[in-house]
């Protein structure tokens, strides 16, 4: 039985995407301390993808998976 790396099973994936969140609201908080336009956006965007990646993972991308 073949042992799967814990970054490549669901769990894993949305812990990923956590962290991901957690750094991008230390982003925001310091571009808003600062003053800075660009590194609020940048942690905006973080954000954003951190949030769409269990949706697109499941509906998009093993979906075309499955298709292949």
């Amino acid at each position: 039985m073949e042992k799967k790396r814990f970054f490549k099973t669901k769990e894993g994936g949305l812990t990923a995407a956590f962290v991901v969140i957690l750094i991008a609201f230390v982003l925001i908080l310091a571009g808003l301390k600062m003053q800075g336009d660009g590194m609020c956006a940048a942690g905006f965007v973080l954000m954003a993808a951190a949030m769409l990646y269990s949706p697109l993972k499941v509906y998009v991308f093993d979906r075309m998976k499955k298709k292949s």
